[in-house]
């Protein structure tokens, strides 16, 4: 799997600031891998093609679908998030970076609908696992406080909780932490998708989240390949395979979805995230 050809399935315009940026920047650091890449790249280790695999971040933000459900009309809900509180909870690594992708969703949800002191709550969580994980970079320093001085301000909001998506994705990747990586992804995934399942099936019309749901199908399958060298491991295995169980769910699945097919969805991914949170 090349690096390349995931930016480009996967970068959609979903979001017009943040989308542009995502785009532009996907693109530069796509061009500078491909030039960097040394001719016998297909002869190194499986550790080291999973790390050339997830330069730039591989699938859609959570920003991108929180953002599709606040345009089709959702109302936020508080109680589909996992509760800040939690986060004394999770003591492993493994634990702490599926939860820190969790809280980037429900960061991502919340500051969407510009719910401010929820905002606050999700960013202490995230900034507290971050720490713990020891993922110091020079923008996290500053992150919680770039955010609450932006509290006021959807669009700088947006652009900073992304950039340090971004930040934390490329400092797991660039100092082999690929595990990390992973699964710091993977849980921003599933939570992305609970919160959108449930919304689904407590819409009067959900029909435009049936279709939201029904366009993770090729975001799933580019999840499910960048797991794959590393499908195996004790902290991953689990994930891997229920998120395979879900895309054979997702292989009947064309433009929207039909009641069944939700029903089938919503029980694997809240499988998914109950083993998480």
């Amino acid at each position: 799997m090349k690096t390349a050809s995931i930016i480009q399935s996967v970068t959609r315009t979903w979001i017009v600031i943040f989308g542009i940026i995502m785009i532009l920047s996907g693109c530069k650091s796509s061009k500078k891998d491909a030039a960097d890449a040394p001719e016998q790249a297909d002869e190194q280790a499986p550790k080291e093609d999973v790390i050339k695999d997830l330069s730039g971040y591989p699938l859609p933000t959570s920003y991108e679908i929180t953002d599709m459900l606040h345009e089709a009309g959702a109302s936020y809900i508080l109680t589909l998030s996992n509760a800040a509180s939690n986060v004394g909870n999770y003591i492993s690594s493994a634990e702490k970076a599926l939860n820190l992708g969790v809280y980037g969703a429900d960061l991502s949800y919340a500051s969407t609908y510009m719910m401010k002191q929820e905002t606050m709550q999700y960013l202490e969580s995230s900034k507290r696992l971050i720490d713990e994980l020891e993922i110091s970079t020079a923008f996290n320093v500053s992150y919680a406080e770039r955010v609450e001085n932006n509290l006021d301000i959807s669009d700088s909001t947006i652009i900073i909780i992304s950039d340090s998506f971004y930040d934390t994705w490329n400092y797991l990747v660039e100092n082999e932490k690929d595990k990390l990586a992973i699964l710091v992804l993977s849980g921003s995934y599933i939570e992305g998708l609970y919160i959108t399942t449930q919304i689904a099936i407590t819409a009067a019309d959900n029909t435009r989240f049936l279709e939201i749901i029904a366009h993770q199908k090729n975001s799933l399958n580019e999840l499910i390949r960048i797991i794959e060298p590393i499908k195996e491991d004790a902290d991953v295995s689990k994930i891997y395979n229920g998120l395979v169980d879900l895309a054979k769910i997702f292989e009947e699945v064309g433009e929207t979805l039909t009641a069944r097919q939700l029903e089938q969805v919503l029980s694997a991914v809240d499988l998914l995230r109950e083993d998480i949170i």
